[in-house]
């Protein structure tokens, strides 16, 4: 294709690409399919060895929602790629793939238009590489310099990055947004035995204020960008936890659910950087994504493991408005032909409730009826707790230690209790200094072992709503886990998930002095190994359940359903009508409404996101 071929075709998919951008992420079904997919600079996977288009690898790409390639070859030689892949798929977002802070020696003759080489030619003629002060090469995995800062105090690598970035992706008008991997907000973390980042040769005097400037500089780079690139186009990042909320629409979880040495917990709902806290965080239309990594040799992505990794990192997704991805950790087309693996909870055809390869068939969950909530029971093992539900007395198993100059006494309330006829409200009339200044705690014990997983499970309301810390408490003082939540003003259970430190014998501790002067009502209280909670949300023609424990759970649907009726992994999906389900540990399972129904389900008042 000749150049001036190119940008009339550029010019002509400008208003539609603009258009696909800004259409609502809420319109789009469920589950959303995101394609972190490569292309080679010779065109492979999507283009055969004579340059034309390779249509049954471009049809494989066409039915993902959403998905990333590689700026070269496409926007310089390619564009007739991203038309094709658009009139098979309207819909379809198509995000620019660039590297952040790392670059290789590209070094291609075509330098004005190849994008690799325009970028390490900016770099170079800025003098912005950074360096190892280990060998004195350039720095392995982040070579390109954040931190660079002119004579007048302008971080010049940043602020060329945002215009190339918008020059070569966003004022084409053939992609929908960029999407910037290897774009770490701090970079001091990367050092290990073999690379320490040179900073006086970087010009400054010393390694934490390298990283205050480098942090500057990645803010420069996605502020610059939303301002050349305006309201529009989708910008979306990654490297460790999410940064750039204010003008970016997603980040990427790699490694799901291990991002960070972290669960599947501390993934999903740490506030902020989890992945609930980014869908509130980051700019609409959202585009966050969950990155599951393939298990094993490249020649088994229907593995049992596999097709367990699919699932769960598909209906943790789900569980909020994000996109879930499968592949290689390298991402590298030539690794495997990820690009065309296609799963049984991918698209299913509704009438037969048979898994489907075609583009029809995805969405087929539809819209969702409710936000994600959690199914909760007390388990059946050791419990610290002797006197749950306070129905003789709220003193028997129990303390209340009360540090001056705060106040609270504990009193039995009959009726009203979520669970028989009695709860436990203590009143608080003054606050102290410190959280334990009001501490409830258990009298009995649990024996935890470290790295386990323990849940303390209850009813409770809050008047006003507070924050609890939630501790397993260790011999002598502290504790070896804790986990902070938000009790609201109405009767709500909670399983909080405690990941112990250390063996101990812990009792149970809630800590009650945030929040100023109240009530706070606890009924049903239970603290025991494991947990017995699973994730759930419902959709217009079926239902996702998400089990990140450590065990099997067994559920009660409350109505029919069927299983899909796979290939990839009939042994979970057989077609089979359920009302009981049984969701392996750490898995998914998704489910296919028995009958239509159009009468959406009652609101959930008694459960929610909050662990």
């Amino acid at each position: 294709m000749t150049l001036l071929a190119r940008l009339t075709l550029s010019a002509a998919l400008a208003a539609s690409a603009l258009a696909a951008a800004v259409r609502p992420a809420t319109a789009q079904p469920h589950p959303r399919l995101g394609l972190y997919a490569s292309i080679m600079g010779d065109g492979y996977p999507l283009l055969t060895p004579s340059g034309a288009l390779d249509t049954i690898a471009v049809a494989a790409v066409a039915r993902y929602d959403v998905v990333t390639l590689d700026v070269n070859p496409v926007t310089p030689y390619h564009p007739e790629l991203l038309a094709d892949l658009r009139r098979r798929n309207p819909d379809i977002r198509i995000l620019g793939y660039v590297l952040g802070h790392d670059i290789w020696a590209a070094a291609d003759a075509d330098s004005l238009n190849h994008f690799p080489t325009r970028y390490r030619r900016l770099v170079r003629d800025l003098n912005g590489f950074l360096y190892n002060q280990v060998g004195g090469a350039m720095y392995p995995g982040a070579n390109v310099n954040l931190a660079k800062r002119d004579g007048n105090g302008r971080f010049i690598v940043a602020e060329g990055l945002a215009d190339l970035f918008h020059d070569a992706v966003v004022s084409t008008g053939l992609w929908d947004g960029v999407f910037i991997d290897v774009y770490c907000h701090t970079i001091s973390w990367s050092q290990d035995a073999t690379r320490r980042i040179d900073y006086a040769r970087a010009g400054y005097a010393s390694l934490a204020a390298f990283d205050a400037a480098w942090s500057a500089g990645s803010d420069t780079l996605a502020n610059r960008l939303r301002r050349l690139s305006g309201g529009g186009p989708v910008l979306c990042g990654n490297c460790a936890q999410g940064a750039h909320t204010a003008v970016f629409q997603g980040w990427m979880r790699e490694n799901f659910p291990f991002q960070g040495g972290g669960t599947w917990y501390t993934n999903l709902l740490d506030d902020p950087h989890g992945y609930f806290a980014d869908e509130r965080d980051y700019q609409a239309p959202q585009h966050n994504w969950i990155f599951s990594a393939m298990a094993g040799g490249v020649g088994a992505p229907y593995s049992s493991e596999n097709t367990r990794r699919v699932r769960f990192g598909l209906g943790s997704a789900a569980l909020g408005g994000g996109y879930a991805t499968f592949g290689p950790s390298d991402r590298v087309a030539t690794t495997a032909p990820y690009h065309s693996w296609w799963y049984d909870e991918y698209a299913v055809d509704r009438t037969s409730g048979n898994s489907s390869t075609s583009i029809a068939h995805t969405g087929w969950l539809g819209a969702a009826q409710s936000p994600a909530y959690q199914m909760i029971w007390a388990g059946n093992g050791p419990d610290a707790v002797t006197n749950p539900g306070f129905e003789s007395d709220v003193t028997s198993g129990w303390d209340l230690f009360v540090l001056a100059p705060a106040a609270a006494t504990r009193t039995q309330q009959t009726g009203g209790a979520p669970v028989g006829n009695a709860s436990i409200r203590v009143n608080i009339p003054a606050t102290g200094a410190t959280d334990y200044s009001v501490n409830l705690s258990t009298q009995g014990t649990l024996a935890v072992a470290a790295g386990q997983t323990y849940s303390a499970t209850f009813w409770a309301r809050a008047v006003p709503p507070r924050d609890v810390p939630v501790l397993a408490s260790r011999p002598g003082g502290g504790s070896v886990a804790t986990r902070t939540i938000t009790i609201g003003s109405e009767w709500k259970q909670y399983q909080v998930i405690l990941t112990a430190s250390a063996s101990a014998q812990s009792s149970l501790h809630l800590y009650l002095a945030r929040g100023g002067a109240g009530d706070v009502w606890f009924d049903d209280v239970h603290f025991q190994q494991g947990a017995t909670n699973l994730y759930r949300r419902d959709f217009e023609h079926g239902s996702v359940l998400v089990n990140p424990a450590a065990q099997s759970l067994q559920v009660p649907l409350g109505r029919d359903f069927r299983r899909i009726r796979g290939t990839a992994a009939p042994a979970i999906n057989d077609g089979a009508l359920v009302q009981m389900v049984t969701v392996p540990a750490q898995d998914a399972i998704f489910l296919l409404e028995a009958v239509a129904d159009t009468i959406p389900p009652a609101p959930v008042t008694d459960m929610g996101t909050t662990p």
